[in-house]
């Protein structure tokens, strides 16, 4: 996150994440020299555990300022000694920070909403006895703001969303070199709850990153995509340049503003567009943008040369990840793991012209959007189709959505055996005629079919061969799944968390030690966009919904067996959101590896039919699921998975159990389900190890059909909002490619039937028995940690050492 290089261009100095230290490099040979310690302790602060992020040097070398993330300082240390002089307390996840060109001040943008905290009375010894069985209060409520305080609990409230504390920019005078001080707290863009575009602003602003001019403070907004001008003699905000790529998208966000730059004489200043791959050229003269230049995925981080005639631009997620397997892969020191194989690029670029610029400009908004005339001649075709062109143009037959989420696989793990696909056969693991081992090579099957219904499906209903998930691993995923795109801080936490350098201690004293940990299934407050989910974006248009599972696995949290109707059970102050409150179930389970998903189904099942076929209700217009269990796991014989394609036959009974419920309901002749995966960390797959399983089961859909069209998460909200009516919610959903191509006019009411899956890999009656509420839940391991990286790594491979058809290789 932070880099600072010493004015004799001889060293460089690292941030060490959760570590909580500054490494000092020598930058021509690569040798760690040194490394400096930002712990320290006294009777009124313990900041033992820290986690250093951004940082800046001063102009003679002899001072380092750096955030630390989750003590909420800034530190100054002096370079010559390797000395911590200075914490300055500043806001919530401090995580840009730069100094004024006089050095008098430094500048720190904090990105957090609020300070978490446990509930009160909670230890390491006792927090599954007491966690709670659903999250403490929902976003922006009383009990949120103030707390709860009972006989039998007690909750600390998170306070205000607007607190000064929270996304604004401090400013610290130097002015007394033996005292720093804070002297000015400004809030930047949007406050929460402020109509923007004619809707109340959902999410904070996410000031992250800055630049200082002599006169002006450069301020990114992530979540507004805006940039926040600050006076420099006032410490206000004086004007706010926005960032809209083209005119007819202005109502949407996602260009996600991040890195900043400047050129050495002041006049332009770089902007990084991580959600559009740009970079934002500004006339800092007019405070206006002039352009853009097309850069690679996710640009993070700039730096203009000293002679001003080249950008210097750093890509997070650089060209992407490509395949990761297949007989075309080369699995080199990085395996097969999409973790592994996602690496950052830099990329260097000649200033442009202003004809270049404009040349540049056009390339960007090409490579983001497709604009087309609804006249069009392409779109003759679409008189009939079921799905909208665009919200309003018509009524659908469609009434009732079921958006299915499952965990982790790729296209060709599942379907690379269908003819109609552009599947590799031999990496279909879970198709048909497949043999395994155990872990422990002492049990095998042969010539089984693994995910029988998923292929059933997809010969009765429709597939696609050519969708990708806009999310890496899980903790992202879920985020893309409610339609919140991932920001600034949500990217640069995921990575770290899952590389090892963001892991969550229970003993620590940092005030932010509790937010962005492991493979939360949630959003935070610090997550929310502008508009907020498609749970806001649903309440506000008075469409109805329910939610099974999604959004409610916040980290960290306890997952014991027994916790058979929630799955897991919370001892920290997170906020669930408003809108899923009291539209959430609470005896069906979240994610759980110890629960199988037939008890799921079951449970789905028995509050259907109690709400909506036997009660007064009408099924609601979107209903959410999540049925996680081809997440997979290691072998338990003993709890009814003697492999880990057990795994796969449990999410696969499942989901045909689920597909047969709903279409012999009386809801099926106007109802659409469909079935994705969060993320495809866990598989392998030939043409890119984004590449995940979309399907669509519908009286209104083609079948035995295979969609070659390029779909996105963005093309399943889009179809959403089309059928229901809804206004598009950001950039990603406006811009995507609808799922028409799926659907026919002429429909086929036809239910689906389930099939048993191979009891030799799967019994569900040894799993559990749906109908034993007797059952032995003690019996049950703990449910494996979701996302284990090393887990995913040894999923990720095409495990040939457990895979009979090989056996003659070990010969």
């Amino acid at each position: 996150m932070g880099l600072a290089i010493s004015k004799d261009n001889s060293l460089i100095y690292v941030s060490g994440g959760q570590e909580n230290k500054i490494y000092i490099f020598d930058l021509n040979s690569g040798e760690k020299k040194d490394s400096i310690d930002c712990s320290f302790v006294s009777e009124i602060v313990d900041y033992s555990h820290g986690y250093i992020g951004d940082m800046v040097l001063s102009k003679d070398g002899k001072k380092l300022y750096a955030v630390d993330q989750i003590g909420f300082r800034m530190l100054i240390i002096d370079t010559e000694t390797g000395k911590l002089e200075h914490n300055v307390p500043v806001g919530r996840y401090p995580f840009g920070i730069c100094l004024s060109p006089d050095e008098q001040k430094v500048y720190v943008a904090n990105v957090g909403m609020f300070q978490y905290s446990m509930i009160r009375g909670i230890t390491e010894e006792n927090v599954i006895a007491k966690a709670m069985k659903y999250p403490a209060f929902a976003y922006g409520s009383k009990e949120m703001i103030e707390g709860i305080e009972t006989d039998s609990v007690s909750i600390p409230g998170l306070g205000e969303m607007n607190s000064p504390d929270a996304f604004s920019v401090f400013t610290i005078s130097l002015a007394n070199t033996e005292k720093p001080e804070v002297i000015a707290k400004t809030k930047t863009g949007n406050l929460v709850g402020a109509l923007v575009e004619g809707i109340p602003a959902v999410g904070g602003a996410s000031p992250n990153s800055l630049v200082a001019t002599d006169k002006y403070v450069f301020v990114t907004n992530g979540t507004n995509d805006n940039i926040s001008v600050i006076s420099i003699e006032k410490d206000t905000v004086v004007n706010t340049i926005y960032i809209k790529p083209d005119e007819r998208v202005k109502q949407f966000r996602g260009v996600i503003p991040f890195g900043l730059a400047l050129t050495p004489d002041n006049q332009k200043l770089y902007v990084a567009c991580s959600g559009i791959n740009a970079v934002a050229v500004v006339d800092v003269t007019k405070l206006k943008v002039t352009g853009f230049i097309p850069t690679g995925w996710f640009p993070a981080k700039l730096k203009v040369s000293n002679d001003g005639k080249k950008l210097i631009v750093s890509n997070a997620k650089g060209f992407g990840s490509g395949p990761n397997g297949g007989s075309t892969f080369d699995s080199g020191p990085e395996g097969s793991y999409i973790g592994s194989l996602m690496k950052g690029s830099v990329q260097v670029v000649d200033i442009p012209s202003d004809e270049e610029l404009k040349a540049y400009t056009e390339k960007v908004i090409s490579n983001n959007f497709n604009f087309e005339k609804a006249s069009a001649e392409k779109f003759a075709g679409r008189k009939n189709n079921p799905v909208p062109l665009f919200p309003g143009e018509k009524v659908s037959p469609i009434k009732h959505i079921v958006f299915i989420s499952k965990e982790n696989r790729t296209y060709d793990e599942v379907f690379g055996q269908i003819e109609k696909g552009k599947g590799d056969p031999e990496l279909a693991r879970y198709g048909t005629g497949v043999s395994f081992r155990n872990s422990k090579r002492s049990a095998s099957v042969e010539n089984a079919d693994v995910m029988v219904n998923h292929l059933k499906l997809a010969r009765e209903f429709a597939i696609s061969d050519n969708f990708y998930v806009d999310a890496d691993v899980s903790a992202d995923g879920h985020r893309w799944l409610v339609n919140t795109y991932p920001n600034q801080w949500t990217e640069t936490s995921t990575s770290a968390s899952y590389g090892g350098n963001r892991e969550f201690r229970f003993d620590s004293k940092a005030p932010g030690v509790y937010a962005m940990n492991g493979a939360a299934g949630a959003i935070y407050p610090e997550d929310y966009n502008e508009a907020g989910s498609m749970w806001d974006h649903l309440e506000r248009n008075n469409i109805d919904f329910y939610n099974f599972g999604f959004s409610i696995m916040f980290e960290p949290g306890i997952y014991e067996e027994q916790y058979k109707y929630e799955g897991i059970r919370h001892y920290i102050n997170y906020p669930l959101p408003q809108p899923i409150w009291d539209r959430t179930s609470k005896v069906y389970p979240t994610y759980n590896m110890a629960i199988p998903d037939q008890f799921r189904i079951d449970q789905f099942q028995k509050e259907f039919t109690k709400k909506w076929m036997n009660g007064k209700d009408t099924m609601p217009a979107l209903m959410t699921v999540i049925i996680p269990n081809d997440h997979g796991a290691e072998d338990r014989p003993e709890a009814g998975y003697p492999f880990r394609e057990s795994y796969m036959a449990d999410n696969d009974l499942a989901v045909g159990r689920i597909v047969e419920f709903l279409s012999h309901t009386p809801y099926w002749e106007n109802m659409l389900i469909v079935i994705t995966e969060d993320d495809a960390q866990n598989g392998v797959d030939h043409i890119d190890a984004h590449r995940s399983i979309l399907m669509l089961v519908s009286p209104w859909v083609k079948k035995d059909y295979v969609s070659h069209i390029h779909y996105s998460f963005g093309s399943i909200f889009k179809t959403f909002w089309n059928i229901l009516g809804l206004p598009y919610l950001n950039q990603y959903d406006a811009g995507a490619t609808d799922m028409s191509d799926f659907f026919t006019e002429t429909p086929d009411f036809t239910a689906y039937r389930a099939i048993p899956v191979d009891p030799r890999i799967f019994d569900p009656q040894q799993a559990l028995d749906p109908f034993d509420e007797n059952f032995d839940w003690k019996a049950l391991e703990e449910s494996p940690v979701m996302d284990n990286k090393e887990d995913m790594i040894n999923e990720s491979k095409e495990k040939e050492e457990y895979r009979l058809e090989n056996r003659e290789k070990e010969k």
